[in-house]
């Protein structure tokens, strides 16, 4: 990659639109004309009309008072004292910031350079919403992080859309059909922390909701968690142990796409009730009812974590779970 930077001084007009000359582009033009061709010939070369270019010329000389061009009837135009005192002011700008110019043009390649390299080297990371997760992501510039549910992550690292996905499973044996059919697209699954799920209730639960079953009281309003999202695999799982159907459960069909923002429904008074993190419950102030401890899994190609990059995102999510309420990590 080569750059080049090349310096241009404008002329700022003090009328109310304060529009800028380039004085550089009339230099050359200028120059063109000393080296034999015609305004109009040097205005095609610029790729610009003889209109503008006779209008630009115009303007400059009735800002800074002096001519640039005389005209001579039958024998085109001449520059003036003051056109070829511009073009001389213009070549010795040129000659005297050549040297800087380059060196700074040289170092912006080269930082373009690599950072060009670390986005060809970038990890795509699609995951199930996690606040400790996207706390650490964007600390990694190499990771580029995307929130989705477990499903939906999942999907995409078998698509080949994604280098790593982020699920949670609560259960033991739904992680062990996840694993075997990972494993059958050489793929691996890393434990990588636990974290506490129940029921987030407004604060001092007002409506003394103590379980599951308490949810298809007619007088209770929940939020749930987008299709997908493993939190709401979770729910249905537990509603279907309680022999409950979901259209008792009065706004089952209310979806939001974070804990942050069932934990915001909740205080807000939009809802009574909600599926999430015992950690966020904790952040908000609300009430907590916690249910089951899940582990949450990152998925990738072997080799990827061997990664010096993926080691330490690892090691970081895994150091912030064991200071957070509601977590633990998994070495």
């Amino acid at each position: 990659m080569k750059l080049l930077i090349q310096p241009t001084l404008l002329l700022k007009t003090p009328n109310y639109h304060q529009r800028s000359l380039d004085l550089t582009h009339i230099g050359n033009l200028l120059k063109s004309v000393e080296q034999g061709k015609t305004l109009a010939a040097a205005a095609k070369d610029l790729n610009v009309s003889y209109r503008t270019v006779w209008n630009e010329l115009k303007e400059a000389e009735q800002e800074l008072g002096c001519k640039f061009l005389d005209r001579i009837k039958g024998h085109g135009s001449r520059i003036t004292p003051a056109g070829r005192l511009l073009i001389s002011s213009l070549e010795r700008l040129d000659l005297q910031l050549a040297g800087e110019t380059q060196r700074l043009a040289d170092d912006i390649g080269m930082k373009l350079a690599n950072h060009i390299k670390k986005k060809f080297d970038q990890f795509i990371f699609c995951s199930s919403n996690d606040p400790l997760i996207e706390l650490i992501s964007p600390k990694f510039d190499e990771i580029e992080f995307e929130t989705m549910g477990s499903g939906h992550a999942l999907d995409r690292l078998l698509e080949e859309k994604a280098s790593i996905a982020g699920f949670h499973v609560s259960d033991p044996q739904e992680i062990k059909g996840i694993q075997d059919h990972l494993q059958r697209r050489n793929l691996t699954v890393v434990p990588l922390m636990q974290r506490v799920q129940g029921l987030i209730l407004a604060k001092r639960n007002p409506l003394k909701i103590k379980s599951v079953r308490d949810l298809a009281r007619p007088e209770v309003r929940f939020i749930n968690r987008q299709k997908g999202a493993g939190t709401r695999l979770l729910l249905d799982r537990l509603l279907e142990r309680e022999g409950l159907k979901t259209k008792q459960i009065k706004g089952y069909a209310h979806e939001e796409f974070t804990h942050n923002a069932i934990a915001t429904s909740i205080l807000a008074g939009q809802a009574d009730a909600g599926m999430g993190l015992q950690y966020i419950a904790k952040e908000y102030g609300l009430h907590f009812i916690p249910i089951e401890t899940e582990t949450f899994y990152l998925a990738m190609k072997p080799q990827l974590r061997e990664n010096k990059t993926i080691r330490a995102f690892i090691k970081s999510v895994q150091n912030h779970s064991n200071k957070t309420p509601g977590y633990q990590a998994i070495r």
